[in-house]
């Protein structure tokens, strides 16, 4: 049984310039009518290839020779005799990019194709004999016609060290801390930041608007100016324009404290505390006005707030 052929070797780059990835090639079609050609004439089939897989870095497939037609069992005998050991495919590229290769620069890498023949050849194809068409058939001779075609399904630009450059006004990088041409994880790690210390700062604005706003209706509530009630309608009023409801709970009355219309009980000396003021309670019921701070809180620190001293 004859060695296998090497197809193509994704090591090498080949005598048209660019670099052909095995796992890339559609091979189905050649699966189904794997001819041999002698070398890529048509008209000079003299076996198939059998076997063809991928093996580390190279493609390969097991000649069977036609030992029944004589140009064949000569082919055959010459390679036996290891006069010829070559074997080149016919490619149809599909898609392209640019990649940076060691040593080389950046390389036209063929990432996708299309395998239509094998033949063999008197040179390898990653040397001279690699044959190239275009999608719509037409054979690519030339070396200007190969690499217009392999520009045109490239898919990076020819110059990537350029490619998506990002540059930023002086303004801008002052603003996010960076230079203005910035790398891409640098200005990545700033928008980032920049984010987290735009959440932090309306986060700190949130809680300082909901404690005004609590403050404010809760206070009102002590006045007896809004009912417990009317609590959490106030406040989302007031976490969303602190303005408005200071205009209108400014605009309520505030209320008698009820209890300070009631009499003590089993007190015959009981009289109307209506008009009792904070100095008042302290002085002429400083037990009443305790009870009233423990069972009546709002109350007592309305009382508290209302009282004004005649003098200082």
């Amino acid at each position: 049984m004859a060695k296998p052929f090497v197809f193509n070797d994704e090591t090498r780059v080949n005598d048209r310039g660019f670099i052909l990835l095995n796992a890339g090639i559609d091979l189905s079609r050649f699966k189904d009518n794997p001819v041999m050609l002698h070398q890529h004439d048509p008209e000079k089939v003299i076996g198939r290839w059998d076997n063809v897989r991928i093996e580390g870095t190279r493609l390969l497939a097991d000649p069977v020779f036609d030992d029944a037609d004589e140009e064949a069992k000569k082919i055959m005998g010459q390679v036996d005799r290891n006069f010829i050991r070559g074997a080149s495919p016919w490619i149809v590229p599909l898609e392209a990019e640019l990649r940076e290769v060691p040593t080389l620069g950046f390389i036209a890498v063929v990432t996708k194709s299309e395998l239509m023949e094998g033949s063999v050849v008197s040179v390898p194809s990653n040397a001279l004999s690699l044959r190239l068409s275009s999608r719509d058939g037409k054979l690519l001779e030339t070396g200007a016609d190969i690499k217009l075609a392999i520009d045109q399904i490239t898919i990076n630009k020819n110059e990537p060290e350029t490619m998506n450059k990002i540059i930023l006004t002086a303004e801008a990088a002052a603003a996010l801390a960076v230079s203005t041409e910035p790398e891409g994880p640098a200005l990545s790690a700033a928008i980032m930041k920049l984010a987290a210390e735009k959440k932090t700062a309306e986060d700190a604005l949130k809680a300082h608007l909901t404690a005004q706003a609590t403050t404010l209706v809760e206070g009102a509530i002590t006045e007896g100016r809004l009912t417990a009630d009317k609590k959490e309608s106030f406040l989302k009023l007031a976490e969303s324009d602190l303005a408005q409801a200071k205009d209108l709970i400014s605009a309520m009355p505030v209320k008698t404290v009820l209890s300070a219309q009631v009499k003590p009980a089993g007190d015959p000396k009981a009289e109307d505390r209506t008009s009792w003021d904070y100095m008042k309670w302290s002085k002429e019921d400083p037990r009443g006005l305790q009870k009233l701070a423990a069972e009546k809180p709002q109350e007592f620190e309305a009382l508290k707030k209302a009282y004004k001293p005649k003098h200082s």
